[in-house]
């Protein structure tokens, strides 16, 4: 359907990620941090050095075309050792269309998102259902720190956009995170971004609204087996 960025480009462009993200100085910037308690997978904000964590964490922000029209490789995936079982796999749902920033809201948008790792691909739904992901495998001390390829499908254009995710382990009787929601901004003002993030961190689903989903939702976010 597209031809993705080769490894070298994508190299190109994480090493330059630091630098372009201070367009959005004052919005967080980093990986999301996937740990692991009460049996269930965690999210948290951690900078790619892994000196800085802030756990709880479930609205991120990046940016698109910053060097490849569509695409970043922000943010990544990353457990710290001794998070996981050694060679356990995560993988993840896309729970939802994707939406676009409209100046006061998120609505579902005509375009599509892909992820992709090497050889591994999925792509947002048209409407609101569950897609499956895939999976990444665990290191042998029991951490990860992955960065998958996102790319904005056409038709594409400039503004921010939020993408549904959860992640699982393959571990027995872990539970699936809550959700996050990834926000990506294409040449929008950082008042936009500021604002689109605002909201999304005042809406996304509390963890009790997330509990009261029916059989169906729930099944449907419950890790693959």
């Amino acid at each position: 359907m597209f031809n993705r960025v080769n490894c070298g480009l994508v190299a190109l462009v994480m090493a330059v990620g630091v630098a372009s993200s201070s367009a959005y100085a004052v919005l967080p910037v980093g990986d999301v941090w996937l740990g692991l308690s009460d049996q269930r997978v965690t999210t948290g904000l951690i900078s790619e050095d892994e000196t800085e964590t802030t756990p709880g964490v479930r609205v991120f922000f990046a940016s698109l075309g910053e060097d490849v029209p569509d695409f970043a490789a922000e943010p990544g995936w990353l457990g710290l050792d001794g998070t996981f079982a050694p060679g356990s796999n995560i993988s993840f749902t896309i729970n939802r269309a994707l939406r676009q920033w409209s100046g006061s809201s998120f609505s579902v948008t005509d375009g599509f998102m892909s992820l992709g790792f090497g050889a591994l691909e999925a792509t947002s739904p048209a409407t609101d259902s569950v897609v499956n992901g895939f999976s990444l495998t665990v290191d042998p001390e029991g951490g990860m720190h992955d960065h998958p390829d996102y790319l904005l499908l056409p038709p594409a254009s400039d503004g921010i956009y939020a993408l549904e995710l959860s992640f699982s382990s393959s571990m027995p009787g872990v539970l699936t995170s809550l959700p996050v929601w990834i926000l990506f901004s294409q040449n929008a003002s950082e008042a936009d971004g500021e604002a689109a993030y605002d909201w999304a961190t005042a809406n996304i689903p509390a963890p009790g609204v997330v509990g009261m989903l029916g059989a169906a939702g729930l099944f449907s976010l419950r890790r693959r087996r």
